[in-house]
Parts: C-alpha cells; structure tokens; sequence
C-alpha cells in the first residue's frame, strides 16, 4: 500500500449528520477490480390506489403489492451472534439486522459511517474516538443504542468465559471507555493493523443490545437477534427461509425492500434452476454456468475475483495422517488441475497458497506441487504402507463431489482407498468442527470465507483454533508467534515478510491440498442492482430495483 497504516486509518466523516456518511479511507481498490461508484437512489414505495367514479360503487382501496428481494443462501443460519458466526449466510443476514461505527459503502474498499456520526484515530494508533448518531433505536422497542451498548458489545470479545471465536478480531483491545451516552473511546493496547479492514465494518464490529443479550442469554440470541439495522429478524424456517421485514424505525434512508427473503439452497446447480424458474431474484452460480447465463438475456452476470481459499484439509489429529510421508504422499499422488477443468470449467486459477493475489502476504513464489505419481509410491514407502482406508468429508455439492471423485481415483492409483462422505451442510459444520473433531476428522474439502486482510486468513489455523476451525488440527508455535507480530506491524512492507514466512512454515507441514480461490460468479435478475462488500459478499440492505 502507498500510505502507512497509520494515514489509511485515520479519517473523520465528511457531512456529519448525513446517512451513510463517506469517509475517506484511502485504502487501494483491488487491482483486479478497482473501486465501483456508491451513487444514490430515491427509496420511495410505489403504487397507489384508485377509485372508480360514480355511480359504480367504490372499491374498496387495495394495497401496493409488497417489495420483496428473494436471495439465495448458500446453506442455512445457524449463529447470527457476531462473536461465533459460522459462514458468510450467518453474517449476510446479521449485517442486515445490525449496524456498526462503520460499514462498506455498497461496491467499494471506502467506509461509510454508520452508527458513528464522527470517528477518527489517534495520530499513535492506538485511541478510536467516536460519537454516535442521537436517537437511534433498537428494533423491538428496547430503548436507545448508546455507549454503553458500544463497550458491551466489544469487550465481550475479552471474556474468557465467552471464548468468542472471533476474539482474534479485537485481539489488542484494552478497553472501551465511555465518556458520555453518545460520546466514547475504543482504546487498544497496541496500534491493531486489521482494524480497519476487517474488524470494524463486518461482523465483529456490529453493535449489539446489552440489555437484550442479557435478557434472553447468549445461546437463544444464536437465533433469535434484534439490532438497529435497516431490517428486522423476523421469521426463521429452518431449511426453508429467513425473512427479514422492514424496519419501520430504522435511522437512515427508509429501506427499498419490505421484504428479504433468504432462502438455503446448497447446489449451485438447483439454485441455477430456482433462478430460472422466478424463484429467486439473486444467487451465487457454478463458473461452470456462466456463459449460459451471459447468453441468456433475461439474466445478468456479475464476476468478482474471490478472496475465499479452497483446500482440502489433512488433519494431523488422526493417527493415520501423523506420518508426514503419509501426507505427502496424498498431496504429489493429487491431481489439481483435473480438479479444476471438471469443477470450474478451467475457468478458476490453481493456487499455492493461503493468502489471495491482491493482499499484502500474498505468496506468489509458493512452491507447487504438481502431480507425481511415482514420488508419492515412493513417500508411501517410507511411510511403510502399501495401502490405506481414509475418509473424505465433503459437502454434498457438485463443487466438492468433483473434487471428491477426482481425487479418489487419484489415490487409488497408490494404494489409498478413499471414502467419499458427502454431507448436508449444517450437519457437515457441526459435526467437523471440536473437541471430538481432532481425531474423527481425516480429510476435508473446506472453504472459507475471506476479509480484505491477511489475518483474516491466518487467525483460524493457530494452535488455540484448533478444537474451534483449525480443520488440520495443526500448532506450531513460530507460527503463532508470527501471526501476533503481523496483527500490531503497521508497515506493509514488514506484514508482507511476515504473513509469506508463515505461509512457508505451513508449507514445510504438508498438511493442505490447495485448489482455488476461484471467482465469485453471481447471476441476477436485471430488475434489480446488486452490491457487494469488497470480498464478495452481498450487501442485501443495498440493493436496489433496476432503474
């Protein structure tokens, strides 16, 4: 980056008052995508009714039928909290409940203010001043948001005995002091580099209802949230939708939709087909399917280079994978780019490595690993095994299905007998993750979601997350150690050395089969505007009718 990290965040609103408030950030647009224009638009309900002149007699007034956006989820909630979300659907849904300090203004790296009429960083980094907009209200007649739901709603990252999974996020928070009800200070106990990036516009940087919270208890709040945000959490079918309504007491721009309704579809390709039948207005699409879509006049396309890594995980718990031979043996007898031509259509970049081409820490010398038949013999050999039964868990899609039987028939070939264990995706992150995960787990297809920061990527593999997301079940404590380092170093020159040094450490453990960070690749009816965070993410609050 051109600037310090110090200079990109640091900044005041430019029209206090106004809603949302663009700030100037001064973070480089991705270089594959640059910065799209924000605009505005008038959000006004449409549609009046009329009466018919005597003598006929007068109908009786008929309502303006309801605005409603029907998305697609790429699988089912299953905790909104913004300190143990579980995927991307989780937070797309909390985003639209909850408000924070700041958030992505819609298709752009810049920061529109949110909840924060003001906001700015001390000259050392470590001092985040802010005052809240005056009068907002929290959904379902809880009173006002004030400061003291700001330092409920952070510090509780802190409490051990939460043991926030997203903890990471708020890793050199001190304290939040509160000076006034509308007037506080977030207070580090070292300048934080992700801050900015990927703690105060997403999820852990949403602003929560002490006293809600602590009416209802953390583990029904799980599924059942209020917030200050445009919309309302209104109903949740498991399995079939969320629908979110309209916040009638919202403190921005009145929302465009009176309805969202989310809707969990897990194959790409069924949701392709809900798509085309009118059942949805907006969905996530196979590369694969792209050009029919282009092709298709009645739909538009949208693609956005992905910030999300795709691996398939050895988990170093179980006994049969402890062997390092063992491991490597898997990793030259897999064959990638077959992987790709079949799932993506050739269409997806193989990649080496953790972190994405555009972050700081990119590894771009990372070694490859191409497919070596005869060398993975040779690590079975040492390994001193002629054959071996593993287990591949894998969400029951096309996507991961391909990878799958590509890569059974790839260890086949050196003696390896590989189970495919297709699962449904709610049953697929709970039982893949804890305590009795460690050992259970052999391989599996994993996908994550990604922040515009490298220790967004980093912060899940580190020895403490690894009954939490560290699906290798691997520590190492140089690792950890480096990844700490990276969180308080504000020269992107010194990250960049640290976040590649980590990655080679990974690398040395043989403990990953890296696909893909593929291409977000969504298609939509032109009735509507989509928009996105800057990694991708729908920003459903924003979008738009078509003009």
């Amino acid at each position: 980056m051109e600037e310090s990290q110090n200079e990109q965040a640091r900044f005041m609103a430019d029209e206090p008052g106004d809603h949302p408030q663009h700030v100037d950030w001064r973070l480089r647009p991705h270089p594959s995508t640059g910065s799209a224009p924000t605009g505005s638009s008038d959000r006004e309900a449409a549609g009046a009714a009329t009466a018919a002149p005597p003598p006929t007699a007068v109908p009786a007034p008929t309502a303006a039928a309801p605005k409603i956006l029907r998305v697609r989820m790429y699988g089912d909630i299953q905790n909104l909290d913004p300190a143990f979300q579980i995927s991307e659907n989780d937070t797309m849904v909390a985003n639209s409940v909850m408000s924070g300090l700041v958030r992505y203004c819609a298709n752009s790296y810049e920061l529109c203010n949110d909840l924060a009429e003001t906001i700015e960083q001390s000259e050392d980094g470590k001092v985040i001043t802010f005052k809240l907009k005056e009068g907002v209200q929290w959904q379902n007649g809880y009173g006002e948001v004030t400061t003291e739901d700001v330092k409920y709603s952070y510090e509780r990252f802190l409490d051990p005995d939460l043991d926030a999974a997203y903890a990471d996020d708020w890793a050199t928070l001190d304290h939040v002091e509160i000076i006034d009800k509308y007037n506080g200070k977030i207070i580090l106990k070292e300048p934080f580099a992700p801050l900015w990036h990927s703690t105060l516009p997403v999820g852990s940087g949403a602003i929560i209802c002490k006293k809600f919270v602590e009416e209802i208890g953390v583990d029904k709040f799980a599924t059942n949230i209020i917030g200050s945000g445009p919309y309302l959490f209104s109903e949740w079918r498991p399995q079939e939708m969320v629908i979110l309504k309209k916040n009638p007491n919202y403190f921005g721009p009145e929302p465009i939709w009176d309805e969202i309704h989310l809707i969990p579809i897990e194959d790409d390709k069924a949701a392709e087909v809900a798509l085309e039948a009118g059942d949805l207005d907006w969905t996530r699409i196979s590369i694969t399917s792209a050009d029919r879509f282009e092709n298709n006049p009645s739909f538009l396309v949208w693609k956005k280079p992905s910030l999300r890594y795709r691996w398939i995980a050895l988990n170093l718990g179980n006994e049969k994978l402890q062997d390092i031979n063992v491991r490597k043996a898997i990793i030259y007898a897999a064959d990638v780019p077959s992987m790709l031509a079949a799932a993506y259509m050739g269409q997806a970049e193989q990649e080496y490595a953790l972190i994405p081409p555009g972050l700081v820490g990119h590894w771009a010398d990372a070694p490859h690993y191409d497919r070596d038949v005869a060398k993975a013999k040779e690590y079975m050999a040492k390994a001193g095994l002629t054959t071996l039964d593993l287990r591949l868990d894998l969400q029951n899609t096309t996507e991961y299905r391909t990878w799958g039987e590509i890569l059974q028939q790839n260890l086949k070939e050196i003696g390896i007998n590989l189970t495919l264990n297709p699962m449904e995706s709610s049953a697929y992150w709970s039982t893949s993750f804890g305590e009795d995960a460690v050992k259970n787990n052999e391989l599996l297809t994993s996908n994550y979601s990604m922040n515009p920061d490298p220790a967004w990527a980093t912060m899940w593999f580190t020895c403490d997350q690894v009954t939490v997301w560290n699906t290798q079940s691997w520590c190492d404590e140089k690792y950890d150690e480096l990844h700490r380092k990276g969180l308080v170093t504000m020269d992107d020159a010194e990250r960049e050395k640290i976040y590649i040094e980590m990655q080679k450490i990974w690398d040395e453990a043989a403990q990953t089969i890296w696909i893909t960070h593929g291409v977000m690749t969504y298609a939509y009816s032109p009735n509507i505007k989509p928009a996105t965070t800057p990694h991708g993410q729908p920003q459903y609050y924003d979008f738009e009718p078509a003009q």
